[in-house]
């Protein structure tokens, strides 16, 4: 046990170190004058969705909101009437169109604010934290935040709460802080929106399954810089059972496998994929491995504090650790039939590398 100890505590202290640093830098000075477009693909599918929709309306009062709807989604059209958001509504996604991609596409060309933010539908963000967030396109051309998990209401929230609360800082600010991270992450993200038209908008990358990553290879193709920033925003949905926490899980390593694909290396072996395979490598050693697992959670809580402003229980630190444990399972899961994922009520097959809906 003592060999497989220090490696893992050697490999968290240059993670833990790394993103201390990271989080530390501010970038930019002033956020873009005038309000920002926030654009929110909607789906329909999670009970959290009209609730989290009102929450960013009333915070986010001074920007310019876009809700985007397919027609063949009337509960998604009903979560988001009534609102002070502009409401786009278009056909649903064709074979060959990501789902999300092409309503913003659709967007696109409405939107007269300098500045747009791409923010899933699940996910909540402060002023303080767009501010923030805007600001960075001083020194960059593509900005992205961190999510961080809230939903907590059955154990399988608690579960996928232990997985990206105890990921995400470890993960992407260390890969930030010694430039190897070549994606962006989906839930938040901003640009200039004429240099995003410049570059051919969301409809360059509407044939693309990953949207965030092909987002950040369009790109770092044209020579522009992509920034991960600090700045956290709020993430909750609603997990109903054992085999919905499965998909969620699995559809998230589909995504991932396809940026190791492309960017496998050294770097990210010791930065991701030797941190994800030894808490489970190492349970045959028993209670003084989830001791060493339970002290590593709580030391990523306190960092998560200290970034977000999230507390935590004992309750996330033993979640955080069955994460720990179980999540090369739910990877090898990704790798069955590791071209037909679902959201919500989409159920998507990859033709080669063409979407295909079911």
């Amino acid at each position: 046990m003592a060999a497989l100890a220090t490696v893992f505590l050697l490999l968290f202290a240059v993670r833990f170190g790394l993103a201390c640093s990271y989080a530390r830098r501010r970038f930019g000075h002033a956020r873009p004058s005038g309000p920002a477009a926030i654009l929110q693909p909607i789906l329909s599918g999670d009970p959290l969705l009209a609730a989290t929709l009102a929450e960013n309306a009333e915070t986010l009062r001074n920007e310019r909101l876009y809700w985007l709807v397919d027609d063949d989604d009337p509960a998604g059209q009903s979560a988001a009437e009534g609102g002070i958001a502009q409401v786009v509504t278009g056909p649903a996604p064709r074979d060959g169109q990501n789902p999300k991609a092409v309503k913003l596409a659709r967007a696109l060309a409405l939107v007269a604010e300098p500045t747009v933010v791409v923010l899933d539908d699940d996910t909540r963000i402060g002023n303080l934290e767009l501010d923030r967030l805007l600001a960075s396109l001083e020194i960059a051309d593509l900005v992205t935040g961190l999510p961080v998990f809230v939903s907590g209401g059955s154990i399988y929230e608690r579960f996928v709460g232990g997985f990206v609360n105890g990921n995400a800082l470890l993960t992407y600010l260390p890969a930030a802080s010694v430039g190897t991270q070549h994606t962006i992450n989906g839930m938040i993200y901003a640009a200039r929106t004429e240099e995003l038209r410049a570059l051919g908008g969301f409809a360059a990358i509407q044939t693309q399954l990953t949207d965030d990553y092909a987002m950040a290879q369009l790109f770092e193709r044209n020579g522009r810089r992509i920034l991960q920033t600090a700045v956290c925003v709020r993430v909750g949905m609603t997990i109903r059972d054992a085999a919905h926490c499965g998909r969620v899980l699995r559809r998230w390593f589909l995504f991932a496998n396809r940026y190791l694909r492309d960017n496998a290396g050294l770097p990210l072996l010791l930065l991701v994929g030797l941190p994800s395979v030894l808490p489970l490598a190492g349970v045959v050693f028993g209670w003084p491995w989830f001791v060493l697992l339970a002290g590593k959670a709580a030391m990523n809580r306190w960092l998560l504090w200290r970034v977000a402003g999230i507390s935590s229980g004992i309750m996330d630190v033993v979640f955080e650790v069955l994460a720990d444990v179980l999540s090369p399972l739910f990877y090898l899961s990704a790798l069955v039939r590791p071209h037909e994922l679902r959201w919500r009520s989409r159920r998507i097959a990859m033709d080669g590398e063409r979407i295909r809906y079911r």
